[in-house]
């Protein structure tokens, strides 16, 4: 094991990092603490003085990657003041941003099969409930602008969009990235967004 002395802070993120690739290659019921540790050249025991448990881990990483598409989710919302146009940038940003970054696709779609955890239920729940409060709010806005139509439901939308994001995730793991690509996503979000525009 190489062993390099790392701030807590680095630490943590490298531990966080390797979990990733680990509950990617396998899912969180076969991961064990020690895969985590071997993939960060680190001791078991080293991890257990950052994580109190491998369910702690898992729920860090789910919220750090809810946290990074809420975060760029934003910086489109601050940058795009038309709501059509944003939430068309916010489905394609999510888009680029998983085709990065695939082993935290993995992760977040195996984490729905651990949906039968309470903890995990719980996180992933509060994620999706987070990304359709945003969506709303963007929704809401176009309808107070007057780009999407007055009889639009937030909510039902608010689901269709985040079914998207969900439905991208799958079709990345089933590999349909030929047919499945931005060109295809644009033409979704355009239906999508269609279907609402004043």
């Amino acid at each position: 094991m190489t062993r390099k002395r790392l701030p807590a802070k680095k630490r943590k993120k490298q531990i966080l990092k390797c979990a990733v690739i680990v509950f990617a290659r396998s899912n969180y019921q076969s991961a064990r603490m020690a895969d985590i540790a071997a993939e960060a050249g680190i001791s078991e025991a080293a991890v257990y003085k950052y994580f109190p448990s491998k369910s702690a881990i898992y729920l860090n990483v789910l919220t750090h990657m809810s946290t990074r598409t809420l975060t760029f989710w934003q910086e489109v919302i601050d940058k795009e003041a038309d709501a059509f146009e944003a939430l068309r940038s916010m489905g394609l940003t999510y888009f680029r941003r998983m085709s990065r970054h695939p082993d935290e696709v993995k992760v977040q779609f195996k984490a729905i099969a651990e949906a039968g955890n309470p903890e995990i239920a719980a996180r992933l729940h509060e994620d999706h409930k987070n990304y359709m409060k945003l969506i709303r709010k963007v929704i809401r806005k176009g309808i107070r602008d007057g780009s999407f139509r007055k009889d639009t439901d937030p909510s039902t939308v608010g689901f269709l969009f985040d079914g998207v994001g969900i439905l991208m995730n799958m079709m990345k793991l089933l590999s349909f990235e030929e047919k499945f690509n931005e060109k295809t996503i644009l033409k979704i979000m355009d239906h999508l967004l269609d279907s609402i525009k004043a």
